[in-house]
């Protein structure tokens, strides 16, 4: 294999690249505003500056879906900002759905001026970031951000897994539905994140509470409303159920030995949703498993920078997980 020197995670929300013996060198919005030169639609702001110019922004992915056409865009801004070019590899850490497109990764990063790359689940690159003792043991690993990553890994393989349509997003737009339905106030998708990240619990004692501003429905005026953790209670309790459920799903695909490895380590989680409060007695309740909660958000990138360090390892995960 050629030598990878950086590694792009695009996600819903932040596109981050690594880059090895440096460190994180991009850590922007995955957004931008775009506008038609002649018959060519161009990037006119990228990532943050998109989402604060006061114009109407694309998302890159939405609803868990990649427009690689945007993608090309954003990246191109981007690569030049960090000069990425002909002489450098890259790999791309995407979501377990998204191995299915591994070609089309590929041809963005060609159409780049990018001809040595490879494509590998980012839930790998989170395992190698989580520094697992005795990695030759099964793992689940669990990343809860905008959707939600499960992955039973060993030695670099991942054994079953599967990308659950929950998680970050659906929190908000649950927040969304909540506050207009029992309100009658619009808030918009940034108060909405707000509202998660101040408010969300799993404990039912939780008495936090915030005001936020909307409009009222139907009309042009503003209100202001108070909305606690209590109120939302019932909403991330339904959430997070799905996420245990589909962890209860992947282990019963998971022979004896696998899940005893499972039941003496615990639950890897991280992502921004795993450190909603009350998580981890939540799963060990509703899946008898201990948990172990990744608080800072670059665990992933943490990972990529290991394996980009060692091309033998990043090798042998291109080659076992290239048909997940």
């Amino acid at each position: 294999m050629k030598k990878i020197n950086f590694a792009v995670s695009m996600g819903s929300n932040v596109t981050s690249i690594y880059k090895a013996g440096v460190g994180v060198v991009l850590s922007d919005k995955t957004a931008l505003v775009t506008a038609l030169k002649g018959k060519r639609e161009v990037a006119v702001h990228v990532g943050a500056d998109a989402v604060t110019s006061g114009l109407e922004y694309k998302r890159v992915i939405k609803d868990g879906n990649i427009d690689f056409t945007l993608a090309e865009l954003l990246l191109g801004e981007f690569f030049k900002r960090i000069e990425i070019g002909k002489k450098d590899g890259v790999v791309f850490l995407v979501p377990l759905e998204d191995m299915k497109l591994m070609y089309e990764y590929k041809n963005l990063a060609y159409a780049l001026g990018v001809n040595n790359v490879e494509v590998i689940p980012s839930v790998i690159a989170t395992t190698y970031g989580f520094e697992i003792e005795n990695f030759r043991k099964s793992f689940l690993i669990c990343d809860i951000g905008v959707n939600t990553e499960i992955a039973v890994v060993n030695n670099g393989r991942i054994i079953s897994g599967a990308t659950v349509i929950s998680g970050g997003e659906n929190i908000d737009n649950k927040i969304i539905n909540y506050i207009l339905d029992d309100r009658g106030i619009e808030i918009s998708k940034e108060c909405a994140e707000r509202v998660k990240n101040e408010l969300v619990t799993l404990l039912p004692n939780d008495i936090r509470s915030i005001t936020v501003d909307g409009f009222i429905k139907d009309t042009t005026e503003y209100s202001t409303v108070s909305i606690s953790s209590t109120d939302l209670f019932g909403l991330v309790v339904e959430e997070y159920s799905v996420i245990a459920s589909a962890i209860l799903q992947l282990l019963s695909s998971c022979n004896n030995e696998i899940n005893q490895d499972i039941k003496k380590h615990g639950i890897y989680l991280c992502g921004a949703s795993s450190k909603v409060v009350g998580i981890d007695k939540f799963f060990e309740v509703k899946l008898d498993l201990k948990s172990i909660v990744y608080k800072p958000d670059c665990v992933t990138m943490i990972g990529a920078g290991q394996l980009l360090d060692s091309p033998i390892a990043l090798e042998k995960v291109v080659a076992e997980n290239a048909l997940v």
